[in-house]
């Protein structure tokens, strides 16, 4: 492993992803559905929605939609004029909305160009001496992370119960005060989620990955004591759901509607509030390896 990290990658830690801390703006890459002679720019209007299998959701205007056959498609994944990556999806499920469609697709072929073959080879290799993963897993992890994911904060709370836990298997439109949430069916949390219709997603603007981390590996069907956090809590304004103090923002969301696409659960709901804390807000992002490697995005404690 040491020679592997000292010929290929620099001395640099061999992992999934980096981490860093970006401002909205800050994002240098793009995401474009290809269709035929037809680019459409959905960089904030797509996302993951489930890991097995593989499915994305992407969400174009009424105008756009009316531009290309959504039944199948090409993500490109591009930045600083260069393509990164590109994903064929064949669609699951077409679903109208208020100013356009929200399209629910299977991921199919998948290529990667960043760095250079023999670097991809050698990572992807890497990565299978564990039974988890498959050449077309690590593939794919690579591709959808060309594009930073941020990491948010998901808070549901009801008498008897509370639960805070990190996701990046998530996208938000704007345009429709929209939201998707992909939740793995394992978690405690989802039924209750469910049941009640309403969840607090929150960013992760003053936290250290260190104490997300932790958040994301208490158990969910008996998570920490609210009082032996590592930090304070409010209350958000409409649910009363507890939002924690390095928040820069969150919204309260009504679910709307739910699909099961695998091990995860998506759930489609609707902003209904929105409470800005700070002025400025700047979460952390998960960025695929390959990605962070050939980026200039600042490291934060190390790769993970």
């Amino acid at each position: 492993m040491g020679l592997i990290q000292k010929l290929f990658f620099n001395n640099a830690k061999i992992t999934t992803f980096g981490i860093t801390r970006l401002a909205p703006g800050q994002v240098k890459e793009q995401v474009s559905f290809k269709q035929g002679k037809h680019s459409i720019d959905v960089s904030r209007h797509q996302g993951m929605i489930c890991l097995d299998p593989f499915c994305v959701a992407v969400w174009l205007s009424q105008e756009d939609a009316k531009q290309v056959d959504t039944q199948t498609g090409t993500l490109h994944f591009t930045g600083n004029g260069k393509l990164n990556a590109k994903i064929k999806v064949s669609l699951i499920e077409k679903l109208p909305t208020e100013k356009g469609k929200l399209l629910l697709y299977k991921v199919g072929k998948v290529k990667n160009y960043q760095l250079n073959p023999l670097h991809r080879q050698v990572l992807f290799r890497y990565f299978l001496r564990s039974k988890k993963n498959t050449f077309h897993h690590r593939k794919v992890i690579s591709a959808l992370y060309s594009y930073p994911r941020n990491i948010i904060i998901v808070s549901y709370k009801d008498n008897e119960y509370y639960n805070i836990f990190p996701m990046d298997i998530h996208s938000y439109i704007a345009e429709e005060k929209l939201y998707l949430l992909g939740l793995r069916t394992t978690n405690v949390a989802l039924n209750k989620i469910l049941e009640a219709k309403k969840v607090v997603v929150c960013d992760t603007n003053e936290v250290g990955i260190d104490t997300v981390y932790k958040l994301g590996k208490h158990p969910s069907a008996d998570p920490t004591r609210i009082n032996e956090m590592p930090f304070t809590v409010s209350e958000s304004e409409k649910f009363g759901f507890y939002v924690p103090d390095f928040t820069g923002s969150y919204k309260e969301i009504e679910i709307t509607a739910n699909r099961k696409m695998g091990y995860h659960m998506l759930m489609i709901g609707k902003v209904v509030n929105e409470k800005k804390l700070k002025p400025e807000s700047s979460p952390l992002y998960h960025v695929g390896f390959l990605q962070f490697r050939q980026s200039q995005y600042q490291n934060i404690e190390g790769l993970y």
